[in-house]
């Protein structure tokens, strides 16, 4: 049991100190090659996918719950005819 422990210690030092190491040798090997407005740029590109999908999914909770509260409202009613689990 206790060789485990020391094998899987060791395992896992070895794993992440590798991963740091190629971690920053790519870093290095990427500054070297890429022009610096090209890297911002992309940079810039990455954060605004990250605010157009905070949007989107904001948008699709907003029209869920828009939908749900439509069918809510149609089932008190009692007409259950129209309700569809995909919205037209």
């Amino acid at each position: 049991m206790f060789k485990r422990v020391i094998w899987w210690g060791a395992g896992f030092s070895a794993g992440l100190g590798s991963s740091f190491w190629v971690k920053r040798a790519v870093n290095r090997k990427v500054s070297r090659y890429v022009p610096d407005d090209v890297r911002t740029a992309v940079g810039k590109k990455a954060k605004s996918a990250g605010t157009t999908i905070k949007a989107a999914v904001s948008e699709g909770r907003s029209t869920m719950l828009q939908y749900q509260q439509d069918a809510e409202a149609r089932v008190a009613e009692g007409s259950r005819a129209d309700l569809r689990a995909v919205p037209d």
